[in-house]
């Protein structure tokens, strides 16, 4: 089905693909079978896609985006709930979402994004960008960069913020980062101009940089200390 002028659809389930170039509404819960909109779509029910997620337009949700394929944003995206991909999720655009993320093969954030909930996958998280998360970030291995820098001068000393605890169960490597809980993985890398309220843990190896900051000396755990909550495990 293809929406390239003006339109609007009821709550419901079509057994093919939904293209909208134009401005689409939906004012229910919907389900197709792929969804790719490159023009200004609003929902104001849960969506859900047995397929890919395709948005590089001006995408508003009022409820959940649940989806059995990949998901790629690379406009301006709001979703009031959650984000549940059983592929791989990307954003470079604008990313707001309500409550959390979770991509069984993979996160990556390159724009500017805000999620109130957790990042849950169980492969690896990369973020770059402007990022705001306030639940917690678990994944194989983490990511998170660098921040923008013009003309040699970093913009922002913390372009990223974590308010919960952040897990790896490999390795984890922050630069410019902020994080107000705990931090734990295999192997921690604490980059420049990252601060860190809580304590951090490490199995095998750590390594700081001199222009970061740590609250409390890094502690050495076991293998069996880094096991991931079980709150988290189900729902990835």
């Amino acid at each position: 089905m293809r929406i390239s002028g003006a339109g609007r659809l009821s709550a419901g389930k079509i057994n093919e693909e939904l293209h909208t170039s134009g401005s689409a509404r939906i004012n229910g819960d919907f389900e197709c079978n792929g969804f790719n909109c490159s023009g200004s779509f609003r929902g104001a029910g849960n969506l859900t896609v047995h397929g890919d997620v395709r948005s590089s337009g001006s995408f508003r949700l009022a409820g959940s985006v649940h989806g059995d394929g990949h998901m790629r944003s690379s406009g301006s995206t709001r979703v009031d709930g959650e984000i549940s991909i059983k592929g791989t999720f990307g954003s470079s655009g604008s990313l707001r979402v309500g409550g959390g993320v979770s991509a069984v093969h993979g996160i990556k954030f390159s724009g500017s994004s805000n999620v109130k909930g957790d990042l849950l996958t169980r492969r690896s998280i990369e973020i770059t960008g402007s990022t705001a998360i306030y639940g917690n970030i678990n994944g194989n291995n983490i990511y998170i960069g660098t921040g923008r820098v013009f003309g040699g001068r970093r913009v922002f000393k913390h372009p990223v913020k974590v308010y919960g605890n952040i897990i790896a169960r490999k390795e984890v490597k922050l630069v410019g980062t902020l994080v107000e809980s705990d931090v734990k993985g295999r192997i921690v890398i604490i980059g420049r101009n990252t601060e860190i309220l809580g304590n951090v843990y490490y199995v095998d190896n750590i390594e700081i940089n001199e222009k970061s900051i740590l609250n409390h000396d890094p502690i050495q755990i076991s293998a069996e200390e880094l096991d991931i909550p079980r709150n988290m495990k189900n729902n990835i």
